[in-house]
């Protein structure tokens, strides 16, 4: 019975071929030359709906971190705009609908609008783009003005011009070019550039080149065209925590947030921000590049924060115990002309080790560097990677950091309170937080995952192996000196509602500065710290530029992070 149905199917479909083979026989014969001519020369006008085209830039959770928000933009198709009462010469006619859609848009001059529609006609008429980020005003008298050959329609703008992710992503240049002209876009500009989605606004025209009625303007998706792409670690949830808690208190300064056991990096921002559709070159005139610059790999004095690292070399070389008591009279005297003076101007008295980090006292840490002494120091500061610039998938341009220790205790003691000499980025100062909380496992920070060129051919950059840089018993006794600095010492103020966190203040000298009559020394906060302390997950450096302690700028910033990051991961 099977068989017999298959057979009577097969017969049927056979039967419909002839027919239609016979039929296509017949109109190639009769009427097929003029039909296949038309067709032929039948050909489409289009403009994708995004700004450039380029391939995308997505966060871990394949989230677009580029063309995420749209707005509705004006798109003209220059041959074909005319109104009932316009004039019917070619020229006088763009003349007219230039003039027309000024009116409409608030900004945008006649003549600007007219040379844009005249260059596009005299290129063939595609279809083109005349403006963007229209008003709803606008609108309303786009399509209130009678023009035929203009449409309203959406546009898929590239960048959110909050400055989102800004440092990292970069921009491209402006006009017809297109390329990238910093950060990501810029480093990766082979891949992403020329790339389409296939999201089009298309007009068919006929072989006369005129436009086809009811096909003047239509959507198009086409799902085979190239689409290159890069994928990075960020997070974008965490990115939003972490620019919306420095837009609040950050005005200058950065912050990045760690994955601490792939030491993936799952934010990185830096203020103050641009935007990226902003005169660029004005920028730079306005403030010489320092809205550009991502603080995050800027080098920077990193304070007592240094002395996470001097502690784990102590504690490594047996320089010193937890029993170690130390003494702190407000300064330590190398000779009658040159002290050190501690933070707190009275003095600390008499404390232990721990007690000496969590409250930070200079002396004690200034003796425990003098015990491990400078040969030694500088080689845990090898061991750490501490100076390492290295990004997976973010290249350098040129090395920023540095320890350089000259010879002698004052120079030393410096060093050791992370002074003269030494000189890190918050990335840095992260990776030193994630090694100690991944119980003194180094490995290099990545940024990105990896890219898929036009060809579809996906090229990953994988994360570093892991390198034991001290010993685990070491690395847990660090993490519980820097519990003890949230619980009981300068770091009170980051301490989290739900879970343990453990961390380290500073505050580092930069130099003093005039404002109006009267000097005063500028100040860059730090808080550095990582959670939740029994199972680390996460470490997250801040940096405030110009503010007035660790615990009460930077701190405050970390817990907020912290805070969001338990509600929604």
């Amino acid at each position: 019975m099977i068989k017999r149905r298959i057979a009577g199917l097969m017969c049927v479909f056979l039967a419909v071929f002839l027919f239609l083979s016979a039929s296509v026989a017949y109109y190639q014969l009769v009427k097929g030359p003029g039909l296949a001519r038309e067709a032929a020369a039948m050909r489409n006008k289009k403009i994708e709906i995004k700004e450039w085209s380029r391939g995308e830039i997505y966060d871990r959770n394949y989230l677009l971190l580029t063309g995420s928000t749209a707005s509705t933009a004006l798109y003209c198709l220059p041959r074909d705009i005319k109104a009932s009462s316009m004039p019917s010469t070619e020229d006088q006619r763009i003349a007219e609908a230039a003039k027309i859609l000024s009116a409409c848009l608030d900004h945008t001059e006649s003549t600007e609008i007219r040379l844009k529609l005249e260059q596009a006609n005299a290129a063939g008429g595609s279809i083109i783009r005349i403006a963007s980020d229209l008003e709803q005003q606008e609108i309303q008298a786009i399509n209130d003005s009678g023009l035929i050959g203009v449409i309203a329609a959406p546009v898929l703008k590239r960048y959110r011009e909050d400055g989102f992710c800004a440092h990292l992503l970069g921009y491209v240049g402006k006009g017809e070019d297109s390329s990238g002209k910093a950060g990501l876009e810029k480093l990766y500009n082979d891949i992403l550039e020329g790339s389409q989605t296939g999201q089009e606004i298309v007009s068919v025209q006929d072989a006369r080149g005129i436009t086809i009625q009811g096909l003047m303007f239509r959507m198009r998706q086409e799902q085979d065209k190239e689409k290159s792409c890069l994928v990075l670690t960020i997070d974008s949830r965490v990115q939003e925590l972490v620019e919306k808690a420095m837009n609040g208190k950050v005005a200058k300064g950065a912050v990045v947030v760690l994955d601490v056991n792939s030491k993936e990096v799952l934010a990185m921002a830096s203020r103050p921000t641009f935007n990226p559709y902003a005169d660029i070159e004005q920028i730079i005139i306005e403030d010489g590049r320092s809205t550009l610059i991502n603080r995050a790999l800027s080098r920077y004095h990193p304070g007592s924060i240094f002395k996470i690292l001097v502690a784990s070399a102590a504690l490594e070389e047996k320089a010193v115990e937890l029993e170690d008591k130390f003494f702190c009279s407000g300064s330590y005297e190398f000779s009658q002309d040159l002290s050190i003076s501690c933070w707190k101007e009275e003095g600390h008295g008499k404390l232990s080790f721990p007690e000496a980090f969590a409250m930070s006292c200079n002396p004690s840490f200034i003796e425990i560097g003098l015990r491990l002494n400078r040969n030694r120091l500088l080689d845990y500061v090898e061991k750490f990677h501490i100076t390492d610039e290295t990004l997976l998938g973010y290249n350098s341009d040129r090395d920023y950091s540095y320890v350089n220790i000259e010879p002698g205790k004052p120079a030393l003691a410096n060093a050791c309170l992370g002074q003269q000499g030494v000189m890190l980025t918050p990335l840095q100062i992260a990776s030193l937080i994630a090694t100690i909380a991944d119980n003194g496992q180094w490995a290099a920070p990545s940024l990105v995952q990896y890219s898929i060129n036009k060809q579809g051919i996906k090229t990953s950059l994988g994360t570093a192996d892991k390198e034991q840089v001290i010993s685990e018993k070491t690395a847990r006794i660090v993490q519980d000196l820097m519990i003890k600095t949230v619980n009981d010492g300068t770091g009170k103020t980051a301490a989290l509602k739900t879970v343990q966190a453990a961390g380290k203040t500073a505050t580092s000298q930069e130099g003093i500065v005039t404002d109006g009559d009267e000097e005063r020394e500028v100040l860059n906060t730090w808080f550095a710290g990582f959670f939740p302390a029994d199972k680390p997950r996460w470490a997250i450096v801040v940096m405030v530029e110009d503010g007035t302690s660790g615990a009460a700028d930077a701190a405050p910033v970390f817990k907020e992070i912290a805070n969001g990051m338990l509600d929604i991961l």
